[in-house]
């Protein structure tokens, strides 16, 4: 598993380095990107577990006036923290990616388009039917 995590990032990098070799703040939009497909999985697995009964825990968190603020800063906490730790350290702490790409060679699938299509996919399918089933 760890393997196609890994995958995943090299193909993502090399893909993103290739096709804009100019841009400077790749690290940044591609660090966003997986962490909030890893996100959304997450939730559409909280989603799940939720809907049978198994687990109905949600941090709730209320210190803006506006509700939709509260609901981004709970997601976040709950749901992308723990990958923004993961992806810092197993990718880009002291510039692992590097090591990455010279142990891992490019996949010829585009691993990380059909990563990020199928994690949004499934996530705002769940959500529907959950909503649909509720």
């Amino acid at each position: 598993m760890r393997n196609v995590y890994y995958l995943i990032w090299v193909d993502i990098i090399t893909s993103a380095r290739k096709h804009h070799p100019d841009r400077v703040d790749w690290k940044y939009s591609l660090f966003v990107l997986i962490t909030m497909c890893n996100a959304l999985n997450l939730y559409t697995v909280y989603i799940w577990l939720k809907f049978f009964g198994v687990i109905s825990y949600l941090i709730k968190i209320d210190i803006f006036p506006v509700p939709i603020l509260n609901s981004a800063t709970g997601f976040i906490v709950q749901f992308a923290a723990p990958f923004i730790v993961l992806n810092y350290f197993l990718i880009f702490y002291k510039e692992r990616y590097k090591r990455l790409i010279e142990k891992y060679q490019p996949p010829k699938a585009k691993l990380a388009l059909i990563y990020t299509f199928c994690s949004i996919w499934i996530g705002f399918a769940s959500m529907i039917l959950y909503g649909a089933l509720r």
